[in-house]
């Protein structure tokens, strides 16, 4: 697992994991086409302790909550482009961005679906709601307060600006128009990590 998030009513933790084939060679580590978004239940995880239900690691005294095997009430696994790397919840707290690092595209999970997924009323796969192509390497993404996303593109050096309404939208249609990127604006060399206050001004 690499890079993690929380949505903003402390439901949900999220986790990207790039090697989903447990591989210890880099060829292996890209082997599959798609890895994972783990999203582990907050609430099932607080209670599974409360439980007793957990085990120790080494001669920590931490309680610790075995999520390894299959998708349950604990964890599930979206499946997603080969590599994601960052995940950001955006400002409304109704999506989750995830890079793909790997891939040219970010998908976008809905979370009000994630309970659904976990009653397995749905697949968790069907929590994403988009996919754009925003460019070569994303990895982290920012907001602004008008719907926008704005993504750092490490192999193109760019950072995207695209629109998350005009994504789902797209991706609802199975359809590349309307386009959700706005615009890409050149930066430095292999960008990296990215941020943009969340905070409002009055004026």
């Amino acid at each position: 697992l690499d890079l993690a998030a929380t949505d903003y009513k402390g439901l949900y933790s999220f986790a990207t994991c790039y090697n989903s084939e447990g591989a210890a060679e880099l060829k292996g580590m890209m082997a599959a086409e798609r890895d994972h978004l783990y999203v582990f239940n907050i609430k099932a995880i607080e209670k599974a302790v409360a439980d007793g239900k957990t085990i120790k690691v080494g001669d920590s005294e931490v309680p610790v909550v075995d999520a390894r095997g299959p998708d349950g009430e604990i964890v599930i696994r979206v499946p997603l482009p080969k590599s994601p790397h960052g995940v950001n919840v955006d400002p409304t707290g109704k999506y989750a961005v995830v890079s793909g690092k790997l891939s040219p595209t970010v998908s976008v999970i809905e979370i009000d679906k994630l309970a659904d997924a976990f009653a397995g009323k749905i697949k968790p796969r069907d929590c994403v709601v988009a996919e754009p192509e925003v460019g070569l390497g994303p990895l982290h993404t920012a907001y602004d307060n008008k719907g926008n996303a704005y993504t750092s593109i490490f192999l193109d050096s760019v950072v995207t600006k695209w629109n998350i309404a005009k994504a789902i939208e797209a991706y609802s249609k199975k359809a590349k128009e309307p386009n959700a990127v706005i615009e890409k604006i050149d930066v430095h060399h292999q960008i990296g990590h990215i941020n943009a206050t969340m905070s409002e001004t009055k004026e």
